[in-house]
């Protein structure tokens, strides 16, 4: 009989790609796997991996156990979701792990909505990058994760993932954005009317769209090097003809508009990430936006738990 918790360790085995890497993640050490994995390989009577260097790479027979892995692991979420189910008074804890942005809009508003409709829940609440969150979500060390697929940066769907979509969010340029409006925009200037200053409209106008190109000759602020949104913003720019002159970095975006501002550069941040923000600095689309999806995850059965389903309508609530 092949034992379920090493077609776990196997699995692990599969995402770290390293002996190290799935042990690290397990909490074991590497013999510890190595044992196990080989204690496994007698069970099964196959050959599951092959050595490639430091890494290791799966057999055709240790891919369909990984398979099987897979399968045994949402029977099981649902065997749990269906007893959960049945507790007269569902109570426990549900590790959430979101973004940054995410944590200082959606989760707050989510948190005191669950505290009125499910006092027995308690959130263990922690920050997290959206691809570490979905890792450490399939490795069964969160419970509900905030995540995001941008257009130009579509991640794999894991068949172990149940998504629920949240809202939709696009970048938008902050920063010394003021010469590169349209020359529509540019015409009701100051000085466009032989210097008369246009009459003051009843109403401001929405901000003008800006093409990416006409940023081309900019200082750039970016995301941290090699993220997710700094990879799509090189994209866009790469798209737009040009490679970004950048002078400064972070991973928080709060930080790289005020930095944009301060260095006469410009950036790109995301719409959510300015909510709050008074008018004028709350940034100008881009005629070719860039969007961004927001969802909640949680393992693919788990989502008929009374705990992680109240989760989810909470966060969906919060972005509604």
């Amino acid at each position: 009989m092949i034992d379920v918790r090493r077609l776990r360790i196997l699995r692990e085995v599969a995402v770290a790609g390293t002996i190290s890497g799935a042990a690290r993640a397990l909490g074991y050490t590497p013999s510890a796997v190595s044992q196990q994995l080989a204690t496994l390989a007698r069970e099964s009577g196959a050959e599951l991996l092959r050595r490639r260097g430091r890494h290791v790479e799966l057999t055709a027979e240790g891919r369909l156990l990984v398979e099987v892995a897979e399968r045994v692991g949402a029977e099981l979420e649902a065997a749990e979701a269906e007893l959960a189910a049945r507790a007269a008074r569902p109570g426990g804890v549900v590790r959430l792990l979101a973004f940054a942005t995410a944590l200082r809009t959606l989760v707050p508003r989510a948190a005191t909505t669950l505290a009125a409709s499910a006092p027995g829940l308690e959130l263990e609440i922690d920050e997290a990058d959206p691809d570490d969150a979905l890792r450490l979500l399939v490795q069964e060390r969160a419970d509900v994760v905030i995540a995001h697929d941008y257009d130009l940066l579509e991640r794999r769907r894991s068949a172990r993932v149940h998504r629920r979509e949240l809202l939709g969010d696009e970048l938008r340029v902050v920063g010394a954005v003021d010469d590169a409006v349209s020359p529509k925009r540019r015409a009701g200037r100051v000085g466009a009317t032989g210097g008369r200053a246009p009459a003051a409209p009843a109403r401001r106008a929405p901000a003008a769209a800006v093409d990416l190109a006409a940023l081309a000759d900019r200082r750039w602020v970016l995301p941290d090097r090699g993220s997710a949104c700094d990879r799509v913003v090189e994209r866009a720019c790469a798209a737009a003809g040009f490679a970004p002159r950048v002078v400064a970095r972070s991973s928080d975006f709060a930080a790289i508009a005020a930095l944009a501002e301060a260095c006469d550069a410009v950036a790109l941040v995301p719409r959510l990430a300015l909510e709050g923000q008074a008018e004028e600095r709350a940034g100008r689309p881009l005629r070719a936006p860039v969007r961004r999806r927001l969802f909640a995850a949680v393992r693919d059965g788990a989502q008929r738990r009374p705990l992680e389903s109240a989760v989810l309508d909470a966060l969906a609530d919060a972005a509604a």
